[in-house]
């Protein structure tokens, strides 16, 4: 196991070294606000987000999501959602999502590593079409004892299962910070790659956001 993680690490350093000598870079931010309420093993989460691009100027996208899901044991977790998303930058676009995850997570003390696997289909009323992805997300953090912050360090690839290939990376650091009685604040930053018509571009995000956990 340890050397597929090094070879997984090693091929995401090669790609994003690769593909930040080609793009060109802009600036945003992406602001969020998520509840999760837990019944036990089952649980409802609700999540609220908006993204800038332009270096700020202009709102890329916002989306809102409700869904549920189960904690199967300690270290194995699914959820099924549905998102509604408002794209402004590619001419007001809506598109509905139906998504399904399941997250595998291990834990040593203060360290936990976690790999989500996340299918999205995405509807586009406007051209009544769909499109198929697949998400891969690997997440390092550590907690100290007595501390309020466990920083973080994250991968995700997007991967089309309609045949076109690598849709886009992102490249997190950053960390979460325990404010007590299930809030949480989470900052980051964030190195995103994504595919420009067979060109790569890229942006540099600020992100923020506010969990409540009950």
């Amino acid at each position: 196991m340890k050397k597929s993680v090094i070879t997984f690490l090693s091929a995401i350093l090669v790609f994003s070294l690769q593909a930040s000598a080609q793009s060109t870079s802009d600036l945003g931010t992406w602001s969020s606000i998520q509840i999760v309420k837990s019944f036990g093993a089952p649980y409802a989460m609700a999540r609220l987000e908006h993204r800038s691009f332009n270096n700020i100027h202009s709102t890329e996208c916002w989306f809102a999501m409700v869904g549920g899901g189960y904690n199967f044991n300690s270290w194995l977790k699914g959820d099924l959602s549905y998102e509604y998303w408002s794209i402004p930058s590619v001419g007001n676009m809506i598109q509905h999502k139906a998504v399904l995850s399941f997250t595998e997570t291990l834990k040593r003390e203060g360290l936990a590593v976690a790999i989500r696997e996340k299918y999205e289909l995405a509807y586009n009323p406007a051209t009544k079409s769909c499109s198929n992805t697949l998400r891969t997300r690997l997440r390092g953090q550590y907690k100290a004892p007595d501390s309020i912050l466990t920083p973080y360090v994250m991968y995700e690839i997007f991967g089309s299962l309609d045949g076109k290939g690598w849709v886009r990376s992102l490249h997190y650091a950053g960390t979460e910070i325990n404010l007590g009685g299930g809030h949480s604040l989470d900052f980051f930053y964030m190195y995103h790659l994504y595919d420009m018509a067979g060109k790569t571009g890229a942006s540099h995000i600020l992100g923020a956001g506010y969990n409540f956990v009950f």
